[in-house]
């Protein structure tokens, strides 16, 4: 995990010449204040010049704060932010309420996996799985949420209709384990519920477009779902 290797140069410049500066005037500051209150001989300066130096430890390490603050705040914007690339989802309709959807798993290198291909029935596709989200003070440390896509199936919009039909769903990468329904049951609550924010099952859905490709990332909240035109 890099702390500072994505940290803009001039706020970083700025915060080490901040506390550069500023911290070791401030100990002969107080070295200074110290001795006096002591009794102990200290070299005379006039009181321009210490009020210039106050000032000028004041100002440094102001700055210096500031955009250490500046720094922090992005960084976790960053990480609060950032997404990993899940899959592309095509999904096609091959006639009123039957879609073909094509699922292409993109690896953490970004590697793409080989093209799996669903035959569905309903009026929108549906993308699930398992999520495992972390306690804000883990995610700072550079730990994403894990993850594992096992369903695809079609969905119907009005209830009626998903009563009326048969579901056509499919299991992937292995369905849910019998791990994953320990932490749906204990994740949050259990002897890691310190670390642990949330396991739940989630999903995203969409209308099937062929003229366009879908995204499907992971956010430290969960499945994300971007559209873009081919």
């Amino acid at each position: 995990m890099r702390l500072l290797g994505d940290a803009p140069g001039p706020l970083l410049l700025l915060a080490l010449i901040g506390f550069g500066l500023g911290v070791p005037i401030f100990f002969w500051l107080a070295r200074r204040a110290g001795r006096r209150v002591l009794g102990r001989p200290l070299v005379p300066i006039s009181s321009s010049r210490t009020l210039l130096t106050m000032f000028l430890c004041l100002a440094t390490l102001g700055a210096g704060c500031m955009a250490a603050g500046f720094l922090v705040a992005l960084r976790d914007y960053r990480i609060f932010t950032a997404k990993a690339h899940v899959a592309e989802i095509q999904c096609i309709e091959l006639e009123p309420t039957h879609l073909r959807l094509y699922y292409v798993p993109i690896e953490p290198d970004g590697t793409r996996g080989a093209t799996e291909s669903y035959d569905l029935d309903g009026d929108e596709w549906s993308v699930g799985g398992n999520v495992l989200r972390f306690r804000p003070f883990v995610t700072r440390l550079g730990v994403t949420t894990a993850h594992r896509v096992t369903r695809v199936e079609g969905r119907w919009l009005k209830a009626a209709d998903a009563g009326a039909h048969k579901p056509t769903a499919f299991d992937r990468a292995g369905g849910t384990t019998a791990a994953w329904l320990v932490l749906f049951r204990d994740g949050a609550t259990g002897p890691l519920g310190f670390l642990i924010a949330g396991a739940h099952g989630q999903a995203v859905s969409q209308l099937p477009d062929r003229r366009a490709l879908f995204n499907l990332y992971v956010t430290p909240n969960g499945y994300v779902l971007e559209k873009r035109a081919t």
